[in-house]
């Protein structure tokens, strides 16, 4: 009878072991999934301060600013910069929504709100967006409908005259 009680503990010990250890491994799986969001969510903030240095920088500035006064006056080479960094921003907003889409997080809205206006509130950012529309609704890196019908309803002089009124009240 002894040995049939000492199996019987051995046996509940085991179980106990083996709940743990599932317990264990799903409490990992779960600080896994929140250090990987983390890091994705610090990529694209550090992408965001990317493109703002950009923005920054003298040389740049000077054609950005132009884009936004007087964009017919871009030299070749100017727009070429100018496309670039639109490139980037639009390959952003994919990377964003394709990880929102898949459930990883869901700052797509956050940042394509906090930049959209700023990279596609003018009229050079709104022609370029239309002719670089991106990839139809259901391939891989498509973008939500709602941001093709915003950039298509802004001000093209928005973002000029945000800038404007915030240098006028310093």
């Amino acid at each position: 009878m002894k040995s049939r009680d000492r199996k019987s503990y051995v046996e509940l010990v085991g179980i106990v072991a083996i709940v743990a250890s599932l317990v264990f491994v799903g409490i990992q799986l779960r600080q896994d999934q929140v250090i990987a969001r983390s890091e994705l969510t610090s990529d694209s903030f550090q992408l965001m301060i990317e493109l703002d240095q950009n923005l920054i920088d003298p040389e740049f500035a000077s054609t950005f600013a132009k884009m936004l006064d007087r964009s017919e006056d871009l030299s070749t080479a100017e727009m070429v910069q100018i496309d670039s960094l639109l490139s980037i921003v639009k390959t952003l907003y994919q990377r964003e929504c394709y990880l929102e889409a898949r459930g990883v997080f869901v700052e797509c809205d956050q940042i394509v709100r906090l930049t959209i206006e700023k990279y596609f509130g003018n009229w050079y950012g709104q022609s370029w967006w239309r002719l670089n529309k991106p990839l139809s609704a259901g391939d891989l890196g498509s973008l939500p409908d709602w941001i093709d019908t915003e950039i298509e309803n802004m001000d093209p002089n928005g973002y000029r005259q945000m800038i404007e009124e915030a240098a006028t009240q310093n």
